[in-house]
């Protein structure tokens, strides 16, 4: 016998809000998730630069190792959205 057990919960047709008092934690989550992604993009670009020098030497390049950086990137960016999206930021 399956039992399925259904919670509802009121959520405000606003979407609701922070509790008072995070307005600093919301601020200090977002500008933590902006760096870390401004230095993944950074380590992005200098794995680029860097299969580039190796490949123009005649060496072999591994073009993906520098992809995921930039893929962690596009994670946090959507962390981010959800983070804001859900009313916490």
């Amino acid at each position: 016998m399956n039992t399925y057990v259904s919670y509802l919960a009121f959520v405000p047709p606003d979407g609701g809000a922070a509790p008072p008092g995070t307005e600093f934690i919301n601020t200090l989550i977002q500008w933590v998730i902006y760096g870390v992604s401004a230095v993944l993009f950074i380590y992005f670009i200098a794995g680029l630069a860097r299969a580039a020098q190796t490949r123009q030497s005649g060496g072999q390049a591994d073009v993906a190792a520098p992809v995921w950086p930039l893929v962690a990137a596009i994670v946090l960016a959507g962390a981010s959205t959800i983070w804001i999206a859900v009313g916490a930021g």
